[in-house]
């Protein structure tokens, strides 16, 4: 018999091998972030006084790569704008916040969205139930939004 077999019993070697191969496959992943959001731009920025809502689609992939995107309608029947937007950003945890930094930045979203007209911006992220999450900054909150 071997010297394995003699020291220890068989399920205690073949729970420490289930172990090493969960840790081995565990090890490489990366969490990635996705939420989606309404975003009302409220009467303020069309002449008619209609409401607007916005779809906001955030992602974050687990490699420092995100994006945030703005698509929808706004305006006027008569004189409606197709809002198709997309901001691409860097991104590092530190801590339990997100350092964002912006790789270009985009007209409409910082007309709509103005925190995100900044070169950097830092973000935390706070789990509020199963599927909601709030974004804000250390001032103030960004949005809610739910994750896929």
């Amino acid at each position: 018999m071997s010297l394995i077999r003699k020291q220890y019993p068989g399920w205690v070697v073949m729970i420490i091998l289930s172990l090493c191969v969960l840790c081995f496959f565990n090890t490489g992943k990366k969490h990635r972030f996705t939420c989606r959001a309404q975003l009302d731009t409220g009467s303020s920025f069309g002449q008619c006084g209609r409401r607007n809502l916005l779809d906001l689609f955030m992602a974050m992939d687990g490699d420092g790569d995100g994006y945030l995107m703005l698509s929808g309608k706004m305006g006027c029947q008569e004189s409606s704008e197709v809002i198709n937007a997309i901001l691409d950003f860097d991104y590092e945890r530190e801590g339990g916040n997100y350092d964002l930094h912006v790789r270009k930045h985009n007209v409409v979203i910082s007309k709509l969205l103005p925190q995100f007209s900044a070169d950097d911006l830092t973000v935390g992220i706070t789990r509020l139930d199963d599927r909601r999450y709030l974004l804000s900054t250390d001032q103030y909150a960004l949005l809610v939004c739910k994750s896929e």
